[in-house]
Formats: structure tokens, C-alpha cells, sequence
């Protein structure tokens, strides 16, 4: 798991979804997690790291293990075609 991708992630889910720690291994929703502040989480995630997340990608992210996983694959594709454009 990506150190750095997990401390912002981590605080932005801890932000948002007001607690003071979060588990990487318990679901989301287990912490209130629910559609509409998912959603608006994801924007910011694609925002914050100039990153795409599909529809697909976000459904299957239940975990903040999971959505840093995501958001690190996702940065390394975009890193991987930033260096084939160059």
C-alpha cells in the first residue's frame, strides 16, 4: 500500500466522513460512507490526484485499503502514459 496516497486519502475519508480513525480492512459503510458522499469523495480523489476513476473501479472500492489501491494503480497507468507521450 502506498504510504503517501494512504495519508491523504485516509484523511480526506476521516474528513469527510467525521471520525477520528478509520480501519484500511473495515467497510466504508460500516463508518457512514453512503452514495452521495461517495461520490462527491471520488471527485475529489480524481481532483486531488489528476487521476480517472470508472463507475466500475469506485463500486468495487469498499475499503480504504481498496480505494488507495485504486487511486496508486490509477496514478501509476497515468504515469505509464505520460512516459510513452514523452
Amino acid at each position: 500500500m502506498n504510504h503517501h496516497v494512504l495519508e491523504i486519502v485516509d484523511e480526506l475519508f476521516r474528513s469527510r466522513l467525521q471520525v477520528p480513525e478509520l480501519n484500511p480492512d473495515v467497510p466504508l459503510a460500516d463508518y457512514g460512507l453512503d452514495s452521495v458522499r461517495s461520490i462527491d469523495l471520488i471527485v475529489e480523489m480524481e481532483n486531488r490526484f489528476e487521476v480517472a476513476i470508472s463507475d466500475e473501479q469506485a463500486a468495487s472500492m469498499r475499503t480504504l485499503r481498496e480505494v488507495v489501491d485504486q487511486v496508486t494503480a490509477s496514478l501509476t497507468v497515468r504515469a505509464g502514459q505520460e512516459e510513452s507521450a514523452a
